[in-house]
């Protein structure tokens, strides 16, 4: 496998198998995006008026595809999903799902796979759903071609070999797409997940000390009583994606917060694969 948290090399014999299997011609030829200077793999947004409106970029623009899925079709119904994990602390809300029988999506980062396998074949053994969150955790506008074929394929690879799974959705990490990345991950067999606007917990911003958790149970909060305002992609009344992270003690304990606060409204929590 690659070297944890680091973009793979794409110049291997397994890389180039894998962009071979790739119809080029239907990929739009859309430029790597910048990054930040003091975080690389995260894109520098240009000024308004120099978006392509054509890429459709969402970290950028807010463009949306037809083919992202945003909401769950059913309004009662609410997609529980945690990034970046497995992570030391995925066994206690694992735990904790279990004694209120929820399953959740966990959106799997490669080169934690690395470090946890053994926690991993438990989410799958207690019945929860994965989903692709690349090796290492990269913008995928920032990577090129080759780079984001070879941060699926290995994590679709690390995956499949200790559980025997192979995943159906991405969430690409930041939400960072646009039509390029969009139909490389199509050709590669992927549905592109981002999550329901307003409905991000920001719970690593606690975190950084950007945010305190009573402030997110206060946002939550007023999500819930605004859900009428979520529409499914048909345009009906739709139920939210949230973004949620299983990676400390404090975005753990504000889930436990968070899970019977919504239950109570009359939204009922699930997997991706449930909700859609």
């Amino acid at each position: 496998y690659p070297i944890k948290d680091r973009i793979p090399d794409v110049d291997t014999p397994q890389v180039k198998a894998w962009m071979a299997e790739i119809d080029w011609s239907k990929v739009p030829d859309i430029p790597v995006a910048t990054g930040l200077d003091d975080a690389p793999r995260f894109p520098k947004c240009p000024p308004d008026s120099q978006v392509d409106k054509a890429s459709c970029w969402w970290s950028c623009d807010g463009c949306v595809a037809k083919s992202d899925i945003m909401t769950c079709p059913t309004q009662s119904n609410w997609g529980l999903t945690y990034d970046d994990g497995p992570s030391e602390e995925t066994r206690d809300l694992m735990k904790f799902l279990q004694s209120k029988q929820l399953s959740a999506t966990f959106f799997i980062v490669g080169s934690r796979v690395l470090e946890y396998p053994d926690i991993l074949r438990e989410q799958v053994a207690q019945g929860h759903h994965l989903g692709m969150h690349t090796w290492s955790h990269a913008g995928l506008t920032t990577l090129t071609n080759s780079q984001i074929v070879a941060e699926i394929r290995w994590t679709e690879k690390i995956i499949r070999d200790v559980t025997g799974l192979t995943m159906k959705y991405v969430r690409p990490p930041y939400g960072d797409t646009d039509n390029r990345v969009r139909e490389i991950l199509r050709q590669m067999g992927y549905s592109t997940v981002i999550w329901t606007i307003g409905w991000d917990t920001n719970d690593w911003r606690m975190l950084q000390h950007q945010v305190k958790e009573a402030e997110i149970v206060t946002t939550f909060s007023n999500a819930l009583d605004n859900l009428a305002l979520v529409k499914s992609s048909l345009g009906g009344p739709g139920g939210p994606i949230t973004l949620e992270h299983d990676l400390t003690t404090e975005t753990i304990n504000l889930s436990k917060r968070l899970i019977p606060m919504a239950q109570a409204r009359g939204l009922k929590p699930m997997s991706l694969a449930q909700c859609l």
